[in-house]
């Protein structure tokens, strides 16, 4: 069975002295968005979000101007992108993959590839009602991968894409009592800037 999912990229050890809110930070990992998620995480998704969208570097003299500048990003930047797992393998963001831009897998199906990331990427190609995509190749290799490779059907992919959103909105709803817990006054502003930033609702109906 395929899954689809949305996923930010773990904070580096370069984020240990961040201390206006708790956050998980072990290099490396995906932190999966839904509904459920731990606080902690809630706090790293929020801390990449602001740590990556920011021209200047990371302030932090208080929560109430951490969260305003949450609000007006001008450049939103959140790394991560949507994780496919089928069969026991895994389709990661690649480099420089951001999650903002998830809509674009809705081409998908249309034969329009969305931004899969590099350094190596994931190729994919399609045949007939078949998405075949191959992950980790290499440069060298984009045009003719080899290894191992996860296909899905392309009337698969708006169920797959609706449960993104549905992940999303939970995550939003984690995120309002994240905010509401640290700072009420900010929490409204702050989850209708992520929810706009996510693009939260774009999910076409199946």
């Amino acid at each position: 069975m395929s899954r689809l999912f949305p996923v930010v990229e773990s904070l580096p050890p370069s984020y240990s002295s961040f201390e206006l809110w708790p956050f998980r930070g072990h290099d490396g990992e995906w932190i999966p968005l839904h509904r459920e998620m731990p606080s902690d995480d809630v706090g790293a998704v929020m801390l990449s979000l602001l740590g990556n969208s920011m021209s200047d570097e990371l302030t932090q003299p208080d929560l109430e101007t951490a969260f305003d500048e949450l609000v007006r990003l001008e450049t939103p930047f959140l790394s991560g992108g949507l994780l496919l797992e089928a069969d026991g393998i895994i389709v990661a963001p690649g480099c420089c993959c951001d999650l903002t831009d998830w809509p674009d897998w809705h081409g998908l199906p249309d034969g329009n590839g969305p931004d899969l990331g590099h350094g190596p990427g994931t190729m994919f190609e399609f045949d007939g009602e078949i998405i075949r995509f191959w992950p980790d190749v290499d440069d060298e290799d984009w045009e003719f991968p080899a290894g191992r490779r996860l296909e899905i059907r392309r009337q698969d992919l708006p169920g797959l894409l609706q449960s993104v959103d549905q992940d999303l909105v939970g995550f939003i709803e984690a995120l309002r009592a994240w905010v509401r817990n640290l700072e009420p006054s900010r929490a409204d502003r702050v989850v209708a800037a992520v929810r706009g930033y996510l693009r939260v609702g774009e999910c076409p109906s199946a």
